[in-house]
């Protein structure tokens, strides 16, 4: 995009072409945020669902004023040669075809294809914007994983798919930090005495994650005491905290490693209580996998409060042992109850499923 934006500015300047930029992203506000970055000035277009129906990326597209393409991937030469032609209209025209985008339409789809893999892939974009939206849902990321991940499975040709997967993946499954140029951009804006626009989901840890070829494949996280060895903490018996597992393999099946999004959501009546501490998370001693790359949230400045909290976290499998189907753990909180304002330091037991 950077290449093109400069040996296009002056023929943009001068009416002689006009630049739009389509991305395929998740999070239509990360690439406006880029784009003010890089002083690209010219209209964006979001297709999270991937309207155009193509499988890798980038392209770039020369289109007359017909709205008929003429070059795919040109090169210097042809655009001299499209700005000096004079197209007639009388080519065919495959216009695009828009496909439903809704939870409900694409769930009726897949009842009567289930074999569908865009429709997958496209219920997967959708229950990730609710996921991302005030409307959340507890099981909008995993409903959405599980879905690109079939569709993944059904069309493994497709770079597009791969890619959104591998987002939210472990390190050994990344080409590149997807989000790492972020915190920069925000400098850089505001060196420059603007104000960075806004993103409606601040990326996680995974997407800020480097490639594990670029961080020593990964670090290994030194092994925190376990806060209850002998298994004497009262157990969450009343659900005050709920919890959900996703779970992201790598799309290399050889690679053997996943990344577990470990989300908390306290009850109605619950708070968290911050000033006795953070939630914490621990592997059942002689597991036979180990942590890297463990990421607990930043505890609020308040010392109540009731948000949903994900703890992110690597597994990889320890020295000649394969990846287990399941492992056992347990997560450690700090609660109180809205009703009679009891506070409690609480385990939650968990058995993890790494392998369907």
């Amino acid at each position: 995009m950077p290449g093109w934006h400069q040996q296009t500015k002056k023929l943009v300047a001068n009416g002689q072409l006009a630049v739009a930029g389509i991305v395929q992203e998740q999070h239509p506000d990360r690439a406006a945020l880029y784009m003010q970055w890089q002083q690209m000035d010219w209209p964006v277009l979001s297709d999270p669902f991937n309207d155009l129906a193509i499988s890798a990326v980038p392209i770039t597209l020369l289109i007359d004023e017909h709205g008929i393409i003429r070059y795919r991937n040109p090169k210097p030469k042809d655009l001299q040669r499209f700005l000096q032609t004079t197209y007639s209209d009388q080519a065919e025209k495959q216009p695009v075809r828009l496909l439903p985008r809704g939870i409900e339409e694409l769930e009726s789809l897949l009842a009567q294809s289930p074999k569908n893999a865009t429709a997958h892939f496209r219920l997967g974009v959708a229950y990730r914007m609710r996921f991302d939206s005030e409307k959340r849902q507890f099981d909008d990321f995993a409903k959405a994983m599980s879905h690109w991940q079939t569709a993944l499975e059904l069309n493994p040709n497709q770079y597009i798919w791969r890619r959104r997967i591998q987002q939210y993946g472990p390190r050994l499954d990344k080409p590149y930090s997807f989000y790492d140029w972020v915190s920069q951009a925000r400098r850089d804006i505001s060196q420059r005495g603007e104000v960075a626009l806004p993103l409606s989901a601040e990326p996680s840890g995974a997407e800020f994650a480097v490639p594990s070829r670029s961080a020593g494949r990964g670090k290994k996280e030194t092994a925190l005491k376990h806060p209850d060895p002998q298994g004497q903490v009262a157990r969450d018996t009343k659900g005050l905290v709920s919890s959900r597992t996703v779970i992201v393999a790598s799309t290399n099946r050889k690679k053997s490693a996943v990344r577990v999004h470990l989300t908390l959501q306290p009850g109605e009546l619950t708070t968290w209580t911050n000033d006795a501490g953070n939630v914490s998370f621990h592997l059942d001693p002689d597991s036979p996998v180990e942590v890297r790359d463990l990421k607990i949230p930043t505890l609020p400045k308040s010392d109540s409060s009731a948000e949903t909290r994900v703890v992110e976290f690597e597994l990889h499998p320890k020295a000649g042992q394969p990846l287990p189907d399941k492992i056992s753990a347990s997560a450690f909180y700090y609660v109180c109850t809205k009703s009679d304002h009891t506070c409690q330091f609480l385990r939650s037991d968990m058995m993890i499923t790494l392998k369907k």
